[in-house]
């Protein structure tokens, strides 16, 4: 297999994410439930990376919440997402990311989840057996809510991608 083999593109975006999350976790460690958030999902996505690269045809044998995806999962995301946006809804507006390190490390870590889930998307164009479903929703889930996370920690003057 080599360096430019589909499933070693999204191994390395995923550990790529992995490691932005654990800069933004290192730059708002003040915060404990952000923190807690965003260790969740550096947990979740080693899950994400032991399912998308497991054979298609043992997929039985991995452990649910361990090295499978689970419903369970996304749903904690989502949930996650709900909480928060129901505490601080968001501005109906594209943002200028970079108003402070808090939110600009959130904003990098989010757009590295999303580079592994078009990674995802790559390996289940050219494998057999696709991907497992979940894995894609949860980076899905995950990105959005890094986004949630990115404006709760920025500036309420975050300058808009417009005006």
């Amino acid at each position: 297999m080599g360096k430019d083999d589909p499933v070693i593109e999204l191994v390395g975006a995923l550990d790529e994410a992995v490691s932005a999350l654990g800069v933004a976790r290192a730059a708002n460690e003040g915060d404990a439930r952000l923190t807690a958030y965003l260790l969740d999902v550096q947990r979740g996505l080693f899950v994400v990376g032991a399912d998308v690269v497991a054979d298609p045809g043992a997929r039985d044998r991995l452990v649910p919440g361990v090295s499978r995806v689970t419903q369970e999962m996304v749903a904690g995301l989502e949930s996650a997402i709900d909480v928060l946006v129901a505490e601080e809804p968001l501005r109906p507006a594209f943002v200028v990311p970079g108003e402070n390190l808090a939110s600009a490390t959130l904003d990098l870590g989010r757009t590295a989840v999303r580079r592994a889930e078009r990674r995802l998307v790559t390996v289940g164009r050219w494998r057999d057996g696709g991907v497992p479903g979940p894995a894609l929703v949860y980076l899905n889930r995950a990105s959005d809510l890094l986004y949630v996370l990115a404006r709760r920690a920025a500036p309420a003057d975050e300058p808009l991608s417009h005006g």
